[in-house]
């Protein structure tokens, strides 16, 4: 299926990948598997109610889930889409005011300055050796002046 062009210009193809932060450090995973083991198992004492800990390790589990599970990103011409368990986010290029790196990867940040908010606004791309085309989807989203 062939993509419509706009002025002759034609859309640059979509950028997907796959980041499992939990493969990067192992250890650090396992501590966070038991933590969530520890709150389903402090429930169930505390309220003596299998569903109880149930509820605490699905809790715990989904508030560590972005570094347990692989989190899925795609850059593409409607903007950049974020998915990891049950989390699903988009932010639309004309929202993006302000784009930067550092030595992990890229926030695209709806805030037009910085702020306190922006750890909980926006979405960051963690890089997985793919630094080049990343960088180049954003430029050629934004337009080529995005200073990374």
């Amino acid at each position: 299926m062939a993509e419509s062009t706009i002025s002759g210009i034609q859309p640059t193809a979509a950028v997907k990948w796959r980041v499992h932060l939990a493969r990067r450090h192992p250890l650090r995973a396992a501590l966070a598997l038991c933590m969530v083991a520890a709150s389903a198992a402090a429930a169930y004492v505390l309220w003596g109610h299998p569903l109880a800990a149930v509820i605490a390790g699905f809790l715990v589990l989904s508030a560590v889930a972005e570094f347990l599970l692989p989190i899925s990103y795609r850059i593409g011409a409607d903007g950049v889409w974020c998915r990891n368990f049950l989390s699903v986010r988009h932010l639309p290029w004309a929202d993006i005011r302000r784009c930067y790196r550092d030595d992990r990867g890229i926030k695209l940040s709806p805030l037009g300055h910085r702020s306190r908010l922006e750890a909980y606004r926006g979405i960051y791309l963690w890089l997985e050796g793919n630094d080049a085309a990343v960088t180049d989807a954003i430029r050629a989203h934004r337009g080529g002046g995005t200073v990374l």
